[in-house]
């Protein structure tokens, strides 16, 4: 029986933190689904996992088998790409810049034998999230393709009579409450899942997905390239930006070239930079570099990781880090990097207690009606114990 895992327990994923230290690459949404549900529904098989240690309870490794498709967990499916792994032989490598990107095994093995396997090159283009930048550069082409994916075969629902739609590219889901908003699909799709709103006067131009249950409050303007993610509120102007499920960005201000982590919450009027004044190309912090990394590329917005929170009209830098749980509330730009797990005002700077961040999630989940797993808490303890010395590295050098 052939067991297929994706594997990131490697010190590349940390390019992609604090967005990981919650979940696998894997688990990444780049474009309607995460990079494990498009090899699911590619590969038709389940999915296992070989990641951090104190994630592996929630995403479970392979069970005992005799023959493993291993596949670098950051890599995004393509027809060509699954023809070369669907003719794997064991004891094969599949090969890209000199890097092992796949490789099947009939035991386990935590990575290829490079100097006994057969080696195999893969010449094709390979898509693949390597830091945080891709999730939002490869979001378009990702939505065009999930797009196609999930709505081959399948009929659409149909909108109220008082929205207009332009173009044909356009899926509704079930139970989707709509009134009164403009869907422009003639420069890319329109992915809206199972229970989501979109209320009165929103402008919606594809490529763009509002996941299941997701809420698009009055007024909204979402321009190309964007997703939002199951259960999560938006609001005001999104640009080339992926939002993660449970997130709320409820109110006017812009958001863009941006990625938000699950649970978080932006306030009211809060607005961020993804150009800098002298057009200059982005440097963002990079938690495997421990320092500043050029992404050559001159728009860059801000990532926040999960259960991170700001106030009322926060001004956001450009290529703007703030780690899981942080919780800002300045009048001043909030600056390029914030730790994990820090509580950061105009006045101070302290380390967020646990025992108040738990507080807060439960008391969260109370008010939202949402049922908190006690393992995803577990996780969070996890990365707050991982994160310390570097959250007092932070404190003492600010």
């Amino acid at each position: 029986m052939l067991e297929v895992v994706l594997h990131d327990r490697a010190e590349w994923r940390e390019h992609l933190l604090p967005l990981v230290y919650t979940r696998p690459v894997s688990d990444l949404r780049v474009g309607i689904l995460t990079l494990s549900e498009k090899w699911k529904l590619r590969l038709s098989t389940p999915i296992y996992f070989y990641t951090s240690p104190y994630l592996q309870q929630k995403f479970p490794a392979a069970p005992h088998s005799v023959c493993y498709l291993v596949i670098r967990g950051n890599l995004l499916p393509s027809e060509s790409l699954i023809q070369v792994l669907q003719g794997l032989s064991s004891q094969s490598v599949l090969m890209k810049d000199g890097q092992w990107i796949a490789y099947k095994v009939d035991h386990w093995m935590d990575e290829p034998d490079l100097a006994t396997f057969n080696r195999i090159d893969f010449t094709d283009y390979l898509a693949q999230v390597c830091f945080l930048e891709d999730i939002y550069r490869l979001n378009a082409v990702e939505l065009a393709a999930d797009y196609a994916l999930l709505c081959a075969g399948k009929t659409s629902a149909q909108l109220d009579d008082s929205n207009r739609v332009l173009g044909e590219q356009l899926f509704v889901g079930q139970d989707v409450a709509s009134l009164c908003s403009t869907f422009n699909t003639q420069s890319g799709p329109i992915y809206i899942g199972d229970g989501a709103i979109i209320e009165e006067g929103c402008f919606l131009r594809g490529p763009i997905a509002i996941c299941a249950g997701a809420r698009v409050k009055m007024g909204s303007r979402l321009y190309p390239n964007v997703t939002i993610g199951p259960n999560a509120t938006v609001a005001g102007e999104v640009n080339n930006s992926v939002l993660w499920g449970n997130c709320a960005k409820g109110h006017d201000g812009y958001l863009g070239c941006s990625v938000i982590g699950e649970g978080c919450n932006i306030g009211a009027g809060s607005s961020n930079s993804n150009l800098q004044n002298n057009w200059s190309n982005v440097s963002i912090y990079d938690y495997q570099e421990a320092g500043f990394r050029d992404t050559r590329v001159p728009k860059v917005g801000t990532f926040m990781g999960d259960y991170a929170s700001c106030g009322i009209n926060s001004s956001i830098t450009t290529g703007n880090i703030i780690g899981v749980g942080t919780q800002i509330a300045m009048s001043n730009i909030i600056p390029k990097f914030v730790a994990d797990f820090c509580w950061v005002t105009d006045r101070k700077r302290e380390s967020y207690r646990w025992h108040k961040f738990e507080t807060m999630l439960r008391d969260r989940a109370a008010i939202k009606k949402e049922h908190l797993e006690d393992l995803d808490v577990q996780i969070l303890h996890d990365v707050y114990s991982l994160t310390e010395a570097q959250r007092q590295r932070y404190l003492e050098t600010e």
